[in-house]
């Protein structure tokens, strides 16, 4: 078999034994280097946790409630046997719904009581003001992926009677298909008038767009058929002065859906919304036949097995806590302190790199080092929880669905309590021991679980070259996302605000449209990729790499080959075609291959490094090439 030449297909050329070797999970769509890492970790949490319940181990304080929690999820017989119960109970407060006049009067409490309703209503930042939390309202999800997905006649009628199909065996496996002969379609019809209305992801993606501040009043005038002001009193105890739409183009359309002549399909379609969400937590077989239509969509062959969906689900409701109990066993002072130093050396390069881009003006140049020396970084995992998750407490004689309903009321609660308040930015989005990075806008920080900061992204036993190439990447990204064509339009506390030249900015915005036109309409899977959904964390990409390469260089021990292969390493990934296009549609990464390959080509070290000519597959003309920071 003939190797791939770097200087053709440098994804391939790299990755291209592992891909052959590499085997898809059944129970999952998608295999490579995150995936890997995510499943030692999970392999890892659950060895501890059966030597714990063998009593081979001590039971750490921190995971006493998450043990306990566990020993609800994993019995599956009780569960099973008393699901058909279980289900009626819970549905009970939307079955008794009797009028649109009725729901009205009730919604807030349900909203309390964790269900899911036509109102989407959540406390968020103001980011005009992110020194306070403010109500915001957003429109509900759809049935389908993305409003896009409905445009296809073929594909759209093939998964709604996927998902037909599935939901209408749950209601007669739970003995609720004679009550329920008309939820299925009712949902449907519903679905429909949000997908006629609703944004895409693609329209969604620019972030600054989704800003509609006005008062109760403006906000109930786009839903006159809704007790807007009164609902919104039940949930955070007085009457807003203002409320923040997100997707402005639905509720600009939002009196046609919100109105006493849907009530019937709006309660046939939060019944089925309901049904779906509580599923999981009941018998096996009601688990694994809820669970069809997801498998459809992204080509997953098989659902998890019960033991691992059992600690899954315990994990979910204590997900920080494990989280953090992770992060203190299993990542050293050692590993904390080198990672922050490159945190460091990697904002300095950024700041140098300022100072050299010529089409930045003095004045844009000096807001963006305010911004950049403002950025707070967080590296391994919370020192404290918020209260709400350190006091949960499982009560074993209750049901898991009891103590579900329990912790998410809870959770509703506290989260609507922090309205009006000033945001708690010491809060993690990301349990320590999840696999990932985040930049946050609202706060403008950055932040690194422990779990990620492993091999290939980063080892002490890498070399400096390895480890820039890995976790350097990632680090600038992350950074890079504070100037990405969303980040720029956020000053140094988070506020969305103009604060660069009209000049700059249209120059910014030229170079961003060169990033969406390399991407936009490459193949993944026979789908297209989006390069306008995709450009923000694209332009991330390429803005990681090149701050991240500078580190290298400047490291004085540089390996640019190691640096680019172990980048394309991050990146490997072997995954069942049908996900690849699910993911084309949503997704605001761009393909794993053309994360590699489209963004590398872009610099001369890399043509230096691997002898790339003119006529080579990774050959990109030097005029072509894209460099914003």
């Amino acid at each position: 078999m003939t190797k791939t030449r770097y200087q053709d297909d440098f994804y391939q050329a790299v990755n291209g034994e592992w891909i052959d070797q590499a085997k898809i999970p059944a129970d999952r769509p998608v295999t490579g280097g995150f995936y890997d890492l995510v499943e030692g970790i999970e392999k890892e949490e659950r060895r501890v946790l059966a030597a714990i319940e063998a009593g081979n181990e001590k039971t750490p304080a921190a995971l006493q409630e998450f043990v306990k929690m566990h020993q609800l999820t994993k019995d599956w017989d009780k569960r099973a046997a008393t699901e058909k119960a279980e289900i009626k109970k819970f549905l009970q407060p939307l079955l008794d719904l009797q009028s649109w006049q009725d729901l009205q009067k009730r919604e807030a409490e349900l909203v309390k009581e964790s269900y899911t309703t036509v109102l989407e209503a959540t406390i968020s930042p103001d980011s005009k003001n992110t020194s306070r939390n403010e109500l915001w309202l957003a429109s509900p999800d759809l049935i389908l992926p993305d409003t896009t997905s409905y445009d296809n006649q073929e594909q759209k009628e093939t998964l709604l009677s996927t998902w037909s199909k599935m939901v209408k065996e749950l209601l007669e496996h739970l003995d609720l298909a004679e009550e329920g002969a008309e939820w299925v379609d009712q949902a449907l019809a519903f679905d429909q008038l949000l997908a006629d209305r609703e944004s895409s992801s693609e329209e969604l993606s620019d972030s600054w767009k989704n800003y509609h501040p006005m008062t109760v009043e403006e906000a109930n005038a786009k839903v006159p058929a809704v007790t807007l002001a009164k609902t919104l009193e039940g949930l955070v105890g007085q009457v807003p002065d203002k409320v923040i739409v997100y997707d402005g183009p639905f509720f600009e359309k939002a009196k046609e859906v919100y109105t006493e002549e849907n009530f019937a399909i709006v309660k046939g379609w939060m019944i089925i919304q309901n049904l779906l969400e509580i599923a999981g937590l009941l018998g096996n077989d009601t688990r694994v036949m809820a669970g069809q239509y997801g498998r459809a969509l992204s080509g997953t062959k098989e659902a998890v097995q019960p033991a691992k969906s059992a600690f899954r689900q315990a994990r979910a409701f204590f997900s920080q806590v494990v989280g953090k109990w992770y992060g203190e066993n299993y990542f050293g002072p050692k590993a904390k302190a080198d990672v922050e130093k490159m945190v460091q050396e990697l904002i300095k390069v950024y700041e140098g790199r300022f100072d050299q881009i010529d089409w930045l003006s003095d004045e844009t140049r000096a807001k963006a080092k305010v911004k950049l020396a403002a950025l707070a970084v967080k590296v391994g995992y919370p020192e404290k929880l918020p209260a709400y998750l350190e006091e949960r407490k499982v009560d074993a004689k209750a049901s898991l669905v009891d103590n579900v309903q329990r912790f998410s009321k809870e959770a509703v609660a506290e989260h609507f309590a922090k309205w009006g308040k000033q945001p708690d930015k010491s809060r993690w989005g990301m349990s320590a021991d999840t696999v990932n990075a985040y930049y946050s806008p609202d706060f403008n920080q950055i932040v690194f679980p422990a779990a990620i900061l492993q091999a290939p992204f980063y080892d002490l036993k890498q070399t400096a070259s390895q480890n820039f190439g890995g976790i350097g990447t990632v680090i600038a990204h992350e950074i890079t996302h504070a100037f990405d064509t969303n980040g720029a339009r956020y000053d140094e506390k988070g506020n969305l605000k103009e604060w660069w030249t009209k000049e700059d900015f249209a120059h910014f915005e030229e170079k961003t449209e060169a990033v969406v036109q390399a991407f936009d309409g490459l193949d993944s899977a026979g789908a297209k990729v989006n390069g306008h959904l995709t450009v923000s964390e694209n332009v991330a990409d390429l803005g990681g790499v090149s701050a991240a390469l500078a580190a290298t260089k400047a490291s004085g021990d540089a390996d640019v080959k190691a640096f680019f292969e172990n980048f394309a390493t991050l990146w490997r990934q072997k995954a069942e075609p049908k996900y690849l296009a699910l993911l084309a549609t949503i997704d605001v990464h761009a393909p794993a291959k053309l994360r590699t390959n489209v963004t590398v080509k872009n610099f001369d070290d890399f043509e230096r490094a691997f002898d790339v000519q003119e006529g080579d597959g990774m050959y990109l003309a030097p005029e072509k090439r894209i460099q914003i920071w």
